[in-house]
């Protein structure tokens, strides 16, 4: 069987994903979606845990963690005051990132239970949906969602969204996994991680203090220490933070196009980062259809709070202990003329995504 389902608790189920030549285990959870872990060999052969998360379901619910491997919705980081305005209608959410809203409200996607439907056994592929009412967290329209994952026998790990709704609406999901191509146990930080992004990453967006954008799109020449493509391809994520402290790291929206509308599933599938580890020779290479991805490297995980699976070695985690590369529209997108048009869900329209994260060994 190359998807095995089995209960963690009660109403709660766990998926793995196996691929066929069983270098690529994903295990899914219908609660928040979430994906817990992400099995694959080094450059040595041993089977190492690339994503943070948690052996049991009742750690989710800790109040320290950051979203580990979860679906954010709905709407997927900030938005403005949490304040948007859909059909002359002004709308207004719980406030719970300083003075944003972030990650869909207090009881986001993360926190329910999807339902789960076996789409495949070979490739390895399950279905979750979600259906969340109108005036859920305070957004508008009945939304319906459905988040396929697939595991390939090119150790690829696929993320295809689609969702409806029946009033028009905002819209922007993403998956909050936080990886670490050291396993974790063999290095508890990711700040030797060395990163590469394409040609295809553009830019980066100005951002205030309260990590919102401006609307201000940034070139390399204005910020290097941003840049980690051309001859800072390669840089390790630690070689430039003491022009981040800010932020404690990076914590940024990075531009790949501006074809902004919701149905991105014929937009072509672009290559933007690869990060590679040195202790493991592990690298995952990012693709998506999104216009832009939020690279973010773990600086404001609560220390000492939480430690890592059993597969891991039961670390500590802390800040860096993970990076994200989170496929999505552009924060603040409902009250940016320009961008509206990418997160404005009709009632008749349908928002898609696909992100895909391809894991391999360089073998030294």
């Amino acid at each position: 069987m190359a998807v095995n389902k089995i209960t963690i608790a009660p109403g709660v189920d766990q998926y793995t994903l196996i691929n066929k030549n069983k270098t690529l285990a994903v295990m899914v959870l219908t609660y928040g979606a979430i994906v817990s872990h992400i099995l694959t060999p080094d450059k040595t052969g041993t089977v190492r845990d690339v994503v943070l998360g948690f052996d049991d379901y009742e750690s989710y619910k800790n109040p320290a963690n950051p979203y580990f491997g979860a679906v954010v919705g709905r709407y997927g980081n900030r938005i403005g005051k949490g304040q948007f305005t859909v059909d002359g209608k002004d709308y207004q959410l719980a406030v719970n990132n300083g003075p944003n809203a972030l990650h869909g409200g207090l009881e986001g996607f993360d926190k329910r239970i999807w339902t789960a439907t076996v789409v495949s056994e070979e490739p390895a592929s399950v279905r979750l949906e979600l259906v969340s009412p109108d005036g859920d967290q305070g957004y508008p329209g009945t939304l319906t969602t459905q988040l396929t994952y697939t595991v390939t026998d090119k150790d690829e790990l696929i993320l295809e969204y689609h969702a409806t709704t029946d009033k028009d609406t905002v819209l922007n999901l993403t998956n909050h996994s936080y990886f670490n191509l050291s396993g974790v146990g063999l290095n508890s930080n990711i700040l030797d991680h060395r990163v590469t992004m394409t040609d295809e990453v553009k830019a980066v967006l100005e951002c205030d203090g309260n990590c919102l954008p401006t609307g201000k799109v940034l070139s390399w020449s204005e910020v290097p220490w941003m840049n980690f493509s051309g001859e800072n391809a390669g840089k390790a994520i630690g070689a430039r933070l003491e022009r981040l402290e800010s932020t404690r790291g990076y914590d940024h929206p990075y531009v790949i196009h501006n074809d902004y509308k919701t149905d991105t599933a014929d937009l072509p599938l672009r290559h933007a980062v690869n990060v590679y580890s040195p202790d493991t020779g592990i690298e995952l290479d990012f693709s998506t259809t999104e216009p832009a991805f939020q690279f973010y490297t773990g600086g404001w995980i609560t220390p000492d709070k939480m430690e890592s699976k059993k597969d891991q070695g039961k670390v500590k985690l802390g800040p860096s202990s993970g990076f994200c590369l989170e496929a999505s529209r552009n924060p603040d997108s409902p009250n940016k003329p320009d961008w509206r048009s990418a997160v404005l869900l009709q009632k008749d329209g349908v928002y898609t995504g696909k992100t895909v994260y391809a894991f391999h060994a360089r073998l030294d």
